[in-house]
């Protein structure tokens, strides 16, 4: 999934819910976003953290559209691995990105 396609579907949902990821069934908040070139294709990290407080839609919304970034590939930073994002599930905790 790219920055953009995330952008559209986050559109969708009320600007205030949490926004999380989930990492081996447990959801983790966003920390940080870092941009990568792999293979000359653009990605952008997401470097999730166990604690703290989650970001909201809107924030995410605001950090990830940049222009530069839109066409970047979404990965998610694991402790062994590196993996693509392809979308996210309604939780009753908020949006948790998979």
């Amino acid at each position: 999934m790219r920055v953009l396609d995330l952008l559209q579907l986050l559109s969708d949902h009320n600007k205030n819910t949490p926004v999380r990821v989930k990492i081996a069934g447990v959801l983790q908040n966003l920390a940080t976003f870092d941009l990568q070139t792999v293979d000359e294709q653009r990605q952008l990290w997401f470097h999730p953290q166990p604690a703290g407080k989650p970001m909201k839609v809107w924030e995410v919304m605001l950090l990830l559209d940049k222009p530069e970034w839109r066409q970047a590939y979404v990965y998610v930073i694991e402790p062994d691995d590196i993996r693509p994002l392809f979308g996210f599930q309604e939780t009753p905790s908020g949006l948790a990105l998979n």
